[in-house]
């Protein structure tokens, strides 16, 4: 057997390019005699995604953010190419065994949003991301994570390693949800929703393993992915972080928390203020709107951000404190696909949760307060007492199915199926972009 011992350099930092550098010692990787991993401890992963993890003020920030979390936890070094849209000083996370490099967010113009090319067109900033990181480390699994990615897969193909392809989502399926008012907005709809399974199909079968948040994206998924590709890791978040979260109930406030800027939350916020929320309700209850764009969108629909006892809060560090303090989640969802995050953070809190069925639609539990209807919605409310039975319920439900040690073995377990086959590899030159390009 032989060993590659040796240390490298975190590179994190600013889309600007200007990275800070950190040393830290990389494990052993270990090989058969017959060329062949023997354990798929200590790999080399290089994780990208288009969105920024950090801070993981976000549904899909934090998917994002456990995935390279839970990688890095079962012992591999993870080459994590993140964007930093906020700026935030990489470093100070701390993440043991994660090296953050980073790209900058890609401005489309109206060519591109018109005609689509992104869904297709690889960037050459990113290829050259690639090529420095291939060439400064013996890649043994890329993994690429969220939204519309698949382009990417032939690169790694071209190198024999393996693509596990993260998905959040059936992307495809909310963006058919998309309120179309005219003519034009239904043609614009049916153009994305067209480009966007277009895109599903000539990709997402190269990858070696796909994960998807629910059955009911496994289904979707399956209709052109080989079943035994697809493997179900669903939203999860880290018991332990959440643990330590809890503050004192306050009787009276219950909070929605989303980034009111994606057009699911704000109808769903505009369904509640419209035809569930009035006085009697108000006369019971103080609602906290937290998240991206909240002051915004209650502005949009009320004149104000504070109204008849609603107020939004904006944009927070960190959502944890207020639904830990809040007597009820509420989550009036009348779009969207996958696990609703904000319905797992409340689980993990103790929190109790009203909802619509599209809610907490994909989660797995029994404990949920359940109405559709404005006026089932109100009742539901009205009658809630905020009983703490119904907290450690969920909690308990939280535990058995999205915490991170029930995912970090399904990871695992995808880990295994990707390179159980895969030959040991040297470290090899970068292809030029036209040998790497689909």
């Amino acid at each position: 057997m032989r060993t590659l011992p040796g240390t490298v350099r975190i590179r994190a930092g600013k889309a600007s390019g200007h990275y800070h550098e950190a040393v830290i010692q990389i494990t052993d990787q270990i090989f058969s005699s017959k060329g062949q991993l023997t354990s798929i401890q200590d790999m080399n992963i290089l994780f990208y995604t288009d969105i920024s993890p950090l801070p993981a003020n976000g549904g899909e920030k934090i998917r994002s953010y456990y995935l390279i979390k839970a990688l890095a936890n079962l012992g591999h070094q993870v080459i994590a190419l993140v964007q930093n849209e906020e700026q935030t000083d990489l470093e100070s996370y701390n993440l043991r065994n994660v090296v953050f490099y980073t790209h900058p967010k890609k401005r489309l113009d109206i060519v591109d949003r018109l005609a689509g090319k992104h869904y297709f067109q690889q960037s050459a900033h990113v290829l050259q991301l690639f090529d420095e990181v291939c060439r400064k480390y013996t890649i043994d699994a890329a993994v690429l994570d969220y939204g519309y990615i698949g382009h990417y897969i032939n690169y790694f193909n071209k190198r024999r390693i393996p693509v596990i392809l993260g998905t959040h989502n059936a992307q495809a399926m909310i963006t058919q949800q998309l309120p179309a008012k005219n003519i034009i907005e239904k043609i614009r709809r049916f153009q994305l929703v067209s480009l966007e399974k277009l895109h599903e199909r000539m990709y997402f079968k190269k990858a070696a393993a796909v994960l998807v948040v629910s059955e009911d994206d496994r289904h979707y998924h399956a209709k052109f992915i080989p079943k035994e590709k697809i493997f179900f890791v669903p939203n999860f978040l880290d018991e332990k972080e959440y643990a330590l979260s809890t503050g004192q109930k306050q009787s009276k406030v219950l909070v929605m928390t989303a980034n009111f800027g994606q057009y699911m939350n704000f109808h769903g916020l505009k369904w509640f203020v419209e035809k569930v929320w009035d006085s009697e309700l108000a006369d019971r209850y103080d609602i906290w709107l937290v998240g991206r764009r909240s002051k915004e969108a209650l502005t949009q629909l009320t004149g104000a951000d504070k109204w008849n006892n609603i107020v939004a809060l904006g944009k927070v560090d960190d959502v944890k404190w207020y639904i830990s303090v809040a007597n009820g989640v509420i989550i009036p969802l009348l779009h969207g696909s996958g696990t609703r995050l904000k319905c797992l953070e409340a689980m993990a809190l103790s929190t109790p949760i009203i909802a619509t069925s599209k809610g907490v639609e994909g989660v797995a539990s029994k404990h949920f307060i359940i109405a559709d209807d404005p006026a089932d919605f109100k009742k539901v409310i009205l009658d809630f007492n905020g009983d703490t039975k119904i907290g450690e319920a969920l909690r308990e439900d939280f535990m058995k199915e999205y915490s991170a040690e029930v995912n970090t073995q399904r990871l695992h377990d995808v880990l295994h199926y990707t390179v159980k086959d895969k030959p040991a590899r040297v470290q090899q030159p970068a292809l030029t972009e036209k040998q790497a390009h689909v």
